[in-house]
């Protein structure tokens, strides 16, 4: 009968039946690795062991603590932030951007950065947009990158602005719809009607009716929200000073969809309200995707409003705003 040889076993491995913890050797591993940026195999090779043994001596040293991980970054804040945002108000994203800002125009070109990539991510063939209007979403628009699409609409959330001035600074639906060769639609209304009476004869018209049911329709809305004084509807000059100041008294905090609420996201018993065309907060609820895109000081009680009522399911803010959202407690 042939002579059986004795099998030989690899020296790594029988080193790892020798050594409960080959620290030195893990040290070693690991400053070859992480220090002097070496592939495993070409570890492997300089000590003489196998290539699995390294990846082992790597993972045990990271649960050991020899090695530990550091992102150093001042975005890493920015990270958690958001990843706190979404698990406090319950939403599907939170993008947080670093912001140097000290007005509203310089803001919203800063936020328009992250929010212009986080919405191109969201957008897909055969979609319907829902977009509100002001200085925020004007700046999104304007710096969003042209991307070929099919069967997209967008379609404006709120009535229309007259004067060619307030079109052209805060009216964004034209440009997102060039931005994305999309069709687009307007709510055929102005956004404050003379009256109560002027605006329910306009919202009772069929052509309003079936504009308003496609906004219901759409499958992604980008909103952004004023705070009392920044408002776009007073910043535009649809309303006067003694009913911004009567909205306040009211118990305003912000302008969310056109529409003074109060702390809890309530639309506000005003008259100006009873003017004002735009989907209402309700109907709103309708559109499975609900992107808010804002930041200020101004805007964070109406913004944590909004949040809390659950009305919202991304947000695009920046830091100091998210910090505030976090820490915020209803007075």
């Amino acid at each position: 009968m042939p002579t059986q040889r004795n099998q030989t076993v690899p020296n790594d491995e029988l080193a790892e039946h020798r050594d409960d913890w080959p620290e030195q050797l893990a040290v070693r591993v690991a400053r070859c690795y992480y220090e002097l940026g070496m592939r495993q195999q070409e570890i492997a090779a300089s000590l003489g062991i196998g290539r699995a043994r390294v990846i082992r001596l790597l993972a045990e040293a990271r649960e050991r603590g020899i090695v530990t991980i550091h992102v150093n970054s001042p975005l890493l804040e920015n990270v958690k932030l958001a990843e706190q945002l979404a698990a406090r108000f319950n939403l599907d994203s939170a993008e947080v951007c670093l912001s140097h800002a000290n007005d509203e125009i310089t803001l919203a070109d800063q936020l328009s950065i992250a929010a212009s990539e986080h919405v191109l991510r969201l957008v897909k063939n055969d979609m319907t947009l829902g977009l509100g209007w002001g200085v925020t979403l004007k700046a999104l628009v304007q710096r969003m990158n042209k991307v070929n699409t099919s069967g997209v609409s967008v379609v404006s959330l709120l009535g229309s602005l007259t004067q060619r001035s307030s079109i052209d600074r805060f009216e964004a639906s034209t440009q997102l719809a060039f931005k994305l060769g999309a069709e687009c639609f307007y709510l055929p209304a102005p956004i404050v009607c003379d009256s109560q009476d002027s605006r329910k004869l306009m919202i009772d018209q069929h052509l309003f009716r079936q504009i308003y049911d496609r906004a219901l329709a759409a499958d992604l809305a980008i909103v952004s929200i004023g705070g009392l004084n920044s408002a776009t509807i007073r910043q535009a000059g649809l309303i006067d000073e003694d009913e911004y100041n009567s909205a306040n008294q009211a118990g305003a905090v912000g302008n969310f969809l056109g529409l003074y609420i109060d702390k809890h996201a309530n639309v506000i018993d005003h008259s100006i309200n009873q003017r004002i065309v735009s989907v209402s907060g309700e109907d709103f609820l309708r559109i499975p995707r609900r992107l808010m895109v804002s930041a200020g000081a101004s805007k964070v009680e109406a913004l944590f409003a909004v949040l809390s009522k659950g009305l919202l399911t991304d947000v695009v803010t920046d830091q100091a705003t998210a910090q505030a959202l976090l820490e915020f407690k209803i007075k």
